[in-house]
């Protein structure tokens, strides 16, 4: 399938009507800009929508969250650590899917499926890097039906966004996004993981983002530093007295010990929950409630990160 555009291996991938389509012919600059759609908008201009810098804990008006030079779009794409200083992984293909939620007051709208990619010269180079996108699966798993991936066909409609930005020392940078269903018919799968795999100049990568039910709608965990972690709403919902219901990212970072393994997965137990004072993050009252949960996670935490 080498030279197919990532569109048609997208159509491929998710089995639906988008075959139909035209790759829109998109390239936007390395200086940035904002779109018509939830997954173009993008306030700071570094190529991660603001709905996906909501979901990953980065800030929606800063490119550069931590202040460490490496962008918030590489040090997300490569499951590194966008809100602390670190050192960033060699250059190399990489993959990270995301899943957002509706904007507040928005719930009939579109739950999204993301997947952004780096392609490094080598790959293919150049405006031409995309076409190094080989093959392109994604499905969903349900810790209920062990071994059983349920393709995303019937959760996906018309209206996908395709983006590219060619960087001088970073590769090019590729964006597809997919509207999918509501997040009151999402919910009824939970929970569930959403996997993403992906073939780039012959290097296979797989990314995937598990989702849980929590009171204020559905939560993702996100990796924040370490091997901690934080619970994070997929979307932006007023805070009142609801656990993870927050306004201005509040969030609670969790430890998770390994207890069991099977087919389903690996358990995970949360052994500490805690806030901790991260930039403009607060946290909520509840946040010491999640001792003692446990969750498990098809193919266990590293898949969180991806690549």
């Amino acid at each position: 399938m080498r030279g197919t555009t990532p569109l048609l291996l997208l159509a491929a991938g998710l089995a639906s009507g988008f075959v139909a389509w035209v790759r829109p012919a998109v390239q936007v600059s390395a200086g940035g800009g904002s779109g018509g759609s939830v997954a173009e908008a993008d306030s700071d201009g570094d190529f991660l929508p603001d709905v996906v810098e909501w979901v990953s804990l980065t800030d929606s008006t800063n490119p550069d969250t931590d202040g460490d030079q490496i962008p918030d779009f590489v040090e997300v794409v490569e499951g590194g650590q966008p809100r602390h200083e670190s050192v960033s992984l060699p250059p190399d293909q990489q993959m990270r899917v995301f899943i957002t939620g509706p904007e507040p007051g928005a719930a009939t709208d579109p739950t999204w499926l993301h997947v952004f990619y780096r392609i490094m010269p080598g790959a293919g180079g150049g405006s031409a890097a995309a076409g190094s996108i080989q093959s392109f699966a994604c499905w969903l798993e349900n810790p209920a039906l062990p071994g059983v991936a349920f393709p995303l066909n019937v959760l996906s409609s018309c209206g996908a966004v395709y983006r590219e930005r060619e960087t001088a020392s970073e590769g090019t940078w590729v964006q597809l996004s997919v509207p999918m269903v509501s997040e009151a018919l999402l919910q009824a799968l939970l929970p569930c993981t959403i996997w993403v795999e992906t073939t780039v100049a012959g290097q296979q990568l797989r990314s995937g983002q598990k989702l849980i039910p929590v009171p204020a709608g559905i939560a993702t965990l996100v990796p924040y530093v370490d091997d901690r972690f934080v619970i994070q709403t997929l979307s932006p919902v007023p805070s009142t007295s609801v656990a993870f219901s927050v306004e201005t990212n509040k969030v609670c970072i969790l430890t998770l010990e390994e207890d069991t393994s099977g087919p389903a997965g690996t358990t995970y137990i949360v052994t500490e929950a805690d806030c901790e004072d991260a930039n403009d993050l607060e946290c909520e009252t509840t946040c010491s409630q999640s001792v003692g949960w446990t969750i498990t996670i098809p193919g266990g935490t590293g898949i969180l990160s991806g690549n």
